[in-house]
């Protein structure tokens, strides 16, 4: 060890095992966000620790939120340990998403390079013997793609007492056969969040799923003995998924990616939202159902999901033997060469289990613990299973405490805790008592109170807290960060305090009662529900979107003690109009139900997106934010907005289909960097009709790679309010694909930078699609397709600028293709985009608003300067041949397109 060490372990072996007696623990660096420690970011922690190291590394990382890194651990940072100051409060969270191909959020992936953009992973493991303990990682970019937690190159790597978060591909093990270990973990996901080609052991860890897809893609190489093994783990289903659809659907134990995947489950409880297949998606594996080498075993498991009868008959899917069985243990399946042994080493963090053997129930009582002790700050005291009782005697408890699967902290006295896990826990209270501190809820929690308690205490998390008991519950804390159901099913819940109910819905049941005791009490997205029976006391006026009687949405209104007197009580009311905003949960843009709360928009009204939008026949009214980085809008077919479509950074407009592409007429506002994205199976358009404005990147993208197709991006509405850039630099997915933009319109392309690259191309089909005002850089492999007589202010071939010049197919037809032609210069005609109406232009005869015309040009419209001259006053007397023009005025500005008559 070395000498500022750090720590002392005694272990005591024999047939009890061992068990973790004291713990000294001095860190070599500690990363803190208020700048206690040595550093306030955890990479430059990492990158000062010694390189090709052989003895441990302990970094300390204390409570906070560190959201501003995607970290990487290289290759010759060996033994490195990252250790949270709490599992719940010490967060390392990112949300890059799908960045091998391209898909990441053009802001963020512009900060990495290299290996940390290989992968969109949060924490990226390239060197061996890391370890990380008691904290939380997590990816928050949602259903966007691959979105890892965390990527594990290295060998050796070890997770204990970990939260590991995401949605799709929340664990890459992406080298084949490099060792993996997870102890008492918690991970959480949807799309085959737990993948790769490496071998890892899971050891009582919670694998918990959203609804719809799939724990498992593994990768196992047909030499390797052992791909994944979980023991003892208990399988959860979860609600509350971010992708609107998940919730009430199965899940699968995986589906093979490629290779002959070997996944086993041994002593782990399974629940009823297990589909009974099992696996059963070959997914592009043909092989899959009839192969041998996959190895994809059960071994006693219990609980609704265990039942293997429904089982998809594949020849490498069946029940392990007893004796198989015995060969499946940590050192079994860890071992290797070397006889790495993880389990055999000890936790860092102190971790304590209520035993409950002192002479009396107090949280503090040393004898209550094992070991005996008292749990202090930054460590673990776990509680666990109904007969479990704890009282908070007064005083603060320091460690985070653990309450699970119905464990109860009775509060006899008024007590602080520094922090409450919440999984599934009870929480009750018989005399008038109050709790300080936070409450996290991983599972839904009783409040089972029989006399009075004020919950001081913040509650954070998405899960539910449900009212039982006939005492009285005081909510006295801001809950803004809590979005879980508040259930009242017994007895008095009292609101006093601003969102004091957090962001969730409230339901209230027959025979209890909800005091409201603030306006802000409430969010006002949230959903009210009455059942006959309930009471309202309501001492304040409560603005909501939705109330329910009986599952009945009311009308818009005021409901008070007049109107509903058998109801409410109290001298405040209850207001339902129609919301300023409202959010977008996901699915089709024309249902109801998919927005909170559930009304259809109407135009003029705005609605923020952080889901999938999928778009239908209904014309729709209303504006959209596509919210950064967290929205999408999915084309099916050609349909139409009435209201403008924002989109804000790392979102996107994209269809996947097997026809040939969709339509869509809407006004579209680039408020951030987005891009379009095309996927199809043959040659296929996007047509967009209406008007695009802003200063944004609009990046162009052919994301199919099964089929090298084109993909075109048809501008065909009046962009003039566009002065952005088109981006049709990012290749297509497959090699042989090709992006291309096509103008057919007048300001097509606004007055925007067109920059192409790759294989791609971009298409002029109207005289005036660009102006003076464009720009075009075509860089070596790109062509642009002249079908019409254009004008630019510069143009870019390869590495050389020009300024002005004419450029056809026949002069460069490295570049150019079609039989049009490309103008540069100021001499060229202007563009109409920008026109001043003031300007009345009748009989040959100019007159403005202005005192003085100044310096006019006459522009035709094939680029000739019909005039240009001092105009004294601000009358234009001119003789010109029918047709249509351009007037540019110094004090005017550029006027309007006038035809004279």
């Amino acid at each position: 060890m070395k000498n500022k060490s750090l720590f002392f372990i005694f272990l005591i072996l024999g047939v009890f095992g061992f068990c973790q007696m004291t713990v000294a623990l001095t860190p070599d660096i500690t990363v803190a966000l208020d700048g206690s420690g040595d550093y306030t970011k955890i990479q430059d922690a990492i990158d000062a620790a010694p390189s090709n190291e052989s003895r441990r590394t302990i970094i300390l990382v204390k409570t906070g939120l560190y959201d501003t890194e995607k970290l990487i651990v290289p290759a010759n940072k060996t033994n490195i340990t990252l250790l949270g100051e709490s599992r719940d409060q010490t967060i390392i969270s990112y949300h890059i998403y799908d960045c091998p191909t391209g898909k990441c959020p053009a802001e963020d992936a512009e900060k990495w390079t290299g290996d940390n953009i290989r992968t969109s992973a949060t924490l990226s493991i390239h060197g061996d013997g890391f370890r990380a303990e008691n904290l939380t990682i997590q990816n928050t970019a949602g259903p966007v793609g691959q979105a890892q937690a965390v990527t594990i190159r290295g060998d050796k790597v070890v997770f204990v007492n970990c939260d590991l978060k995401g949605y799709q591909d929340t664990i890459y093990l992406w080298t084949d056969g490099k060792r993996s270990y997870f102890e008492n973990c918690m991970i959480l996901g949807r799309t085959d969040y737990i993948y790769g080609g490496g071998t890892a052991f899971f050891q009582a860890c919670e694998i918990r799923s959203w609804g719809g897809g799939w724990i498992t893609a593994p990768a196992t190489s047909q030499s390797a003995p052992y791909g994944y093994v979980f023991n003892a783990c208990d399988l959860t289903y979860v609600t509350g998924s971010p992708r609107n659809g998940d919730d009430g659907t199965t899940f699968r134990l995986g589906r093979p990616w490629h290779n002959y995947p070997k996944v086993s489950w041994l002593r782990c409880s399974f629940p009823d939202m297990l589909n009974p297949q099992g696996w059963g998606d070959t997914w592009n594996m043909s092989y899959a159902p009839t192969s041998p080498d996959l190895h994809l075993y059960e071994y006693q498991n219990t609980g609704p999901g265990a039942d293997m009868s429904g089982r998809a008959n594949w020849v490498g899917l069946r029940a392990m033997t007893d004796e198989e069985a015995l060969t499946y243990t940590v050192q079994d399946v860890l071992g290797g060469t070397d006889g790495w042994d993880p389990s055999a080493e000890a936790p860092l963090v102190t971790t304590y289990t209520w035993t409950g053997a002192g002479a009396n129930a107090g949280w503090r009582n040393p004898e209550n613990w094992d070991p005996n002790g008292i749990p202090g700050n930054g460590e673990i005291a776990n509680a666990d299973g109904i007969s479990t009782v704890i009282d908070a005697d007064g005083d603060a408890f320091l460690a985070d405490l653990n309450l699970s699967n119905g464990a109860t902290l009775h509060i006899a006295q008024s007590s602080t805790a520094n922090y409450i896990a919440g999984n599934g826990g009870r929480l009750t209270a018989g005399s008038e008592v109050a709790l300080s501190g936070q409450i996290g809820t991983k599972e839904s929690n009783t409040f089972d109170i029989e006399g009075v308690l004020t919950l001081n205490a913040t509650i954070t998390g998405v899960h539910a807290l449900i009212k039982t008991g006939q005492g009285s519950l005081i909510l006295a804390a801001n809950n803004t960060d809590y979005s879980g159901t508040v259930e009242v099913q017994a007895g008095v819940l009292e609101a006093s305090v601003e969102n004091a109910l957090g962001n969730g819905n409230v339901t209230v049941e027959s025979g209890a009662t909800l005091v409201v005791g603030h306006d802000n009490a409430f969010f006002p997205q949230s959903v009210l529900k009455v059942a006959t029976g309930a009471a309202l006391s309501l001492n304040a006026t409560v603005t909501l979107s939705e109330f329910y009687m009986d599952n009945v949405m009311q009308p818009i209104g005021t409901y008070d003690a007049s109107t509903h007197p058998e109801l409410i009580s109290g001298t405040g009311s209850i207001v339902i109009g129609r919301p300023a905003s409202f959010m977008f949960l996901g699915g089709n843009w024309d249902v109801a139900s998919n927005y909170t709360p559930a009304l259809m928009p109407e135009a003029g009204e705005t609605v923020f997106c952080e889901g999938e939008m999928e778009t239908t026949s209904t014309i729709y009214p209303a504006d959209v934010i596509f919210v950064n980085g967290k929205g999408r809008l999915r084309m099916r077919g050609a349909h139409q907005s009435t209201g403008s479509l924002t989109f804000e950074g790392g979102n996107r407009l994209s269809y996947a289909t097997s026809g040939t592409g969709f339509a869509l007429e809407a006004p579209i506002v680039a408020a951030g960097d987005f891009n379009f994205e095309m996927s199809s199976s043959q040659n296929s358009s996007l047509t967009l009709t209406g008007t695009i404005s802003g200063s944004a990147t609009i990046s162009v993208r052919n994301t199919r790679s099964s089929e090298s197709t084109t993909a075109t991006a048809i501008l065909s509405g009046d962009n003039s309010g566009y002065d952005g850039f088109w981006d049709l630099t990012t290749p297509a997915s497959n090699a042989n694909g090709v992006v291309a933009v096509q103008g057919t319109s007048a300001n097509a392309f606004g007055s925007a930078t067109i920059s192409v690259g790759a294989n791609n191309r971009v298409i002029f089909s109207h005289d005036e699609s660009t102006s003076v005002d464009n720009e075009l850089i075509l860089a070596s492999g790109a062509q642009a397709t002249l079908d019409a007589h254009i004008t630019l202010g510069q143009l870019t071939l390869g590495e050389t600028v020009y300024n002005s010049g004419t450029f056809t197919s026949a002069s460069h037809g490295d570049f150019f293709q079609g039989a049009g032609e490309l103008k540069v210069g100021s001499s060229t005609r202007l563009s109409s985009a920008r026109l001043n109406q003031d300007l009345k232009f009748y009989n040959n005869t100019v007159t403005t608003s202005q005192a003085q015309l100044g310096v006019v040009q006459v522009y035709a419209l094939n680029g000739h300067l019909v005039m240009d001259q001092r105009i004294e006053g601000n009358v234009l007397d001119i003789q010109l041949p029918l047709g249509v023009y351009v007037v540019k005025s110094s004090t005017s500005g550029l006027l309007k397109i006038s035809v004279v008559k």
